[in-house]
């Protein structure tokens, strides 16, 4: 086995040591696990993520022979929305910052950088089909589902989407599994830990892979970290004022008599 091929096997978070990533080790395990279950699938595979910043999500697959094909597209905003009600800003954020942290990791030929938004970028740009998406951008649930739509156009007939902090997403993850309910189009959906989302489409078992069907069989990392993150509108809820109007409204409604 090459350092690569063994390193991957453990999971092991050096494939992440050069450049910064905002993920949690958690997080970064599950992504390794699913990119070991890609290429369990696949001799050869594209990958494409959306919202990169710096590079820290592309390093493990810059430096995996079996990956042909990154494709990177990010819009390069400097302030950017987010569901949780404050935008977030990111100083120097750009594709040429991005690139040369990554030529620290390893050649960058094989990277097609785009610096656009998918709500306005032709599929058709995007040469090779894909096996496995990645999804990081805008965190609002109408940036996640129009991201979704993009890569359900460049997907190959299977493959798999990954998203990342589904506490935040959760009504665009919602919109995005209903979308494929209606449709009639086949897939699997679950959360690993911390806060990713999978969705395989098609025929492409990423949960059959002992690393991911280990996370499945304890998912309560995944389930109990997203109730907490979100534990502190339930904490507001209950304080002063919110309180008395909730309580308030209970007795008027009659929510709170049972027979």
């Amino acid at each position: 086995m090459t350092d690569f091929e063994t390193a991957i096997a453990a999971l092991d978070l050096r494939l992440f040591e050069k450049i910064e990533s905002q993920s949690s080790d958690d997080d970064k395990r599950s992504f390794l696990a699913c990119q070991l279950a890609v290429r369990e699938l696949r001799a050869k595979y594209n990958y494409l993520e959306i919202g990169s910043y710096l590079g820290g999500s592309i390093q493990p697959y810059l430096v995996d022979d079996r990956c042909s094909r990154i494709y990177s597209i990010d819009k390069r905003p400097k302030r950017q929305p987010d569901a949780r009600g404050v935008d977030y800003h990111y100083q120097n954020n750009s594709t040429d910052r991005m690139l040369r942290n990554l030529e620290q990791v390893g050649p960058i030929d094989k990277i097609v950088a785009i610096d656009a938004d998918t709500g306005d970028l032709d599929a058709s740009k995007i040469e090779s089909k894909i096996d496995l998406c990645f999804i990081d951008g805008e965190h609002t649930d109408s940036a996640v589902y129009r991201d979704f739509d993009f890569c359900l156009r460049v997907l190959a007939n299977s493959g798999a989407i990954v998203f990342h902090d589904a506490s935040v997403t959760y009504n665009g993850l919602d919109r995005c599994i209903e979308h494929l309910n209606k449709s009639g189009r086949n897939f699997r959906a679950y959360s690993l830990p911390n806060i990713v989302f999978v969705i395989e489409i098609g025929d492409f078992p990423v949960h059959r892979q002992p690393e991911i069907l280990d996370r499945l069989t304890n998912n309560y990392g995944s389930y109990i970290y997203s109730l907490k993150a979100n534990d502190l509108y339930r904490r507001f809820a209950n304080k002063g004022p919110m309180r008395l109007y909730r309580s308030f409204m209970t007795r008027i409604k009659g929510l709170n008599k049972f027979e």
